[in-house]
């Protein structure tokens, strides 16, 4: 029997066809692995130079403008400007049409009631002073006066000659005559209390004649309208104020003094009575002569304060006719006003640029609606716009600025002026202002670059690699590893603080050497730690 060896060749083939399969399906996962890693591209950490700039965007406006607005409700007939025209002082704006109908005849009924009012006050001015009946009752009371005092000197002369006469008759008769000069002196004063009283009545009402010939201009303000109308106020409780502390005068020393002097007569007339018909007959005289003598301070009293009565009466009808005239021509001019025409205009105040136009032809407008507005340039330009506090640590008031995107007209300047807490976020950012200076209109959208110059650092990164989450800035840089199948590529955080930026690198500290290179961007999200793998370059 022959012996056939056994065949081991299957074996060893079958080896070697796993052994190329295993290969070929690593090198395939590994493959497909790869194609499933995030990818990213880097750029080396490098040294070099960053220019700290702070950027932002902002409106410009007008230091200066001035709003016109309706002095009264009108029709805009036209429009005469338009946005961006410039215009000069005096320039038409606007043309006005009538008045609303409403207002012109509120208007033309209280001219007519001002007019009514005007008549009948002219109707009740009081007559020139008629003071014929209160002469002639004076003269009368004069004559009377006399008559009694001749009767009294008779009645004294014969009462002397008669022996019976004593010294305590003539020391009576003494007294009383010192009690009339006390109470003639009493009158005297008091008439010149009255007149002082009177004085200052005049006063008053010369000052309210004042007000009333000088009123406020047509032009004149509203609040300026108002000061006037309380001044007249003012003015007339015045006069009302005077007249009363006129009218409360009383004289309680003179009503004492008269007593006095009727208490000497009395004392007289019992010393005299012993003295007979003689000493009866002085009596009687010297009461009749007071009694004239009464009568006479009476009348002349009584005629002084009817002549100042009528005259205040006549000041005061006088101030009220004034006072209503004047009304009468400002309600006539407001009636023209509000009746229209073409003189009736409104135009600019100020030189400047018209910003914007609040009205089209046919609207109507009421008081103190805004018609236009007018940016007048010689008062500058500002702008503004806010920043974070680290931003606004960099920079100081004066520092000049540069403007990115404009590219026409003549160049613009920007000067940072002031720099305040942003109030809409004061706890966290900074308001910049600058005076901007050029070829620039209100409203228009400027950028500002401000900032430190130029400064080198050892460690610069482009600003899409720093991220930043609750534990402050980092970056990830890849860390190679050696392995049969090739590198692999592992994302690793380094913490950074930023010292400097500008629009495309920002100068860090971290821990960094020269040959590492930092993630920039990925087509996933990557974090610390996770396996990446890099572009194609």
């Amino acid at each position: 029997m022959e012996f056939k060896p056994k065949n081991r060749e299957w074996v060893k083939n079958a080896a070697i066809i796993f052994l190329l399969i295993l290969l070929v399906l690593t090198f395939f996962s590994n493959t497909i692995m790869n194609r499933t890693l995030p990818e990213v591209a880097t750029q080396a950490v490098q040294s070099g130079p960053i220019t700290a700039k702070v950027r932002g965007t902002g409106t410009v406006a007008a230091n200066g403008t001035h709003q016109v607005k309706a002095d009264q409700t009108r029709e805009i007939r036209a429009v005469m400007v338009k946005a961006g025209q410039e215009v000069q002082a005096g320039d038409v704006l606007f043309v006005l049409g009538a008045g609303d109908s409403t207002e012109l005849e509120a208007a033309q009924s209280t001219l007519r009631q001002l007019q009514t009012s005007y008549q009948k006050a002219a109707l009740s001015v009081p007559d020139a002073g008629d003071y014929r009946l209160e002469e002639r009752k004076l003269d009368v009371a004069y004559e009377e006066l006399d008559i009694a005092e001749n009767a009294l000197d008779e009645a004294r002369e014969a009462l002397n000659g008669f022996t019976g006469g004593t010294l305590a008759i003539a020391t009576a008769e003494k007294n009383l005559k010192d009690a009339q000069r006390v109470y003639d002196d009493l009158t005297t004063k008091a008439q010149e209390t009255q007149q002082a009283a009177q004085d200052k009545i005049d006063i008053a009402i010369d000052y309210y004649q004042s007000l009333i010939d000088n009123p406020p201009s047509e032009d004149a303000s509203e609040e300026d309208k108002a000061a006037y109308e309380k001044k007249l106020a003012e003015a007339k409780q015045s006069m009302a104020d005077a007249q009363v502390a006129f009218d409360s005068l009383k004289f309680p020393e003179l009503d004492a003094a008269k007593k006095n002097r009727d208490d000497c007569q009395a004392r007289l007339d019992a010393l005299t009575a012993g003295s007979g018909p003689l000493a009866e007959a002085v009596a009687e005289a010297e009461k009749k002569y007071n009694e004239a003598y009464d009568k006479v301070l009476e009348l002349e009293t009584a005629l002084d304060q009817k002549i100042a009565t009528d005259d205040k009466a006549a000041q005061m009808a006088a101030l009220d006719l004034s006072d209503l005239a004047a009304q009468i021509e400002l309600q006539r001019q407001k009636v023209k006003e509000l009746s229209g025409g073409e003189e009736n205009e409104i135009t600019a105040n100020v030189s400047g640029t018209i910003q914007t136009v609040d009205c089209t032809a046919g609207d109507t407008k009421l008081k103190d609606d805004l018609l236009c507005t007018i940016e007048v340039p010689d008062m500058g330009y500002t702008l503004s716009f806010s920043v974070t506090n680290d931003q606004a640590r960099r920079l100081r008031p004066g520092d000049s600025g540069t403007i990115s995107n404009y590219y026409w007209g003549s160049k613009i300047t920007a000067t940072l002026t002031s720099i305040k807490v942003d109030p809409k976020n004061p706890q966290t950012n900074k308001l910049l202002t600058f005076d901007v200076e050029g070829d620039v209109n209100a409203g228009s959208e400027l950028t500002v670059s401000v900032g430190q110059k130029s400064a080198s650092y050892d460690t610069v990164v482009p600003n899409s690699a720093i991220r930043n989450d609750t534990n402050g800035n980092f970056v990830l840089k890849i860390e190679a590893k050696n392995s049969p199948l090739g590198n692999r590529y592992i994302a690793r955080r380094v913490a950074v603080e930023v010292l400097a930026s500008d629009d495309i690198n920002s100068a860090v500290t971290g821990d960094f050497d020269w040959s590492d290179y930092v993630i920039t961007t990925s087509n996933a999200p990557v974090k610390s730690g996770d396996q990446v793998r890099m572009a194609d370059s």
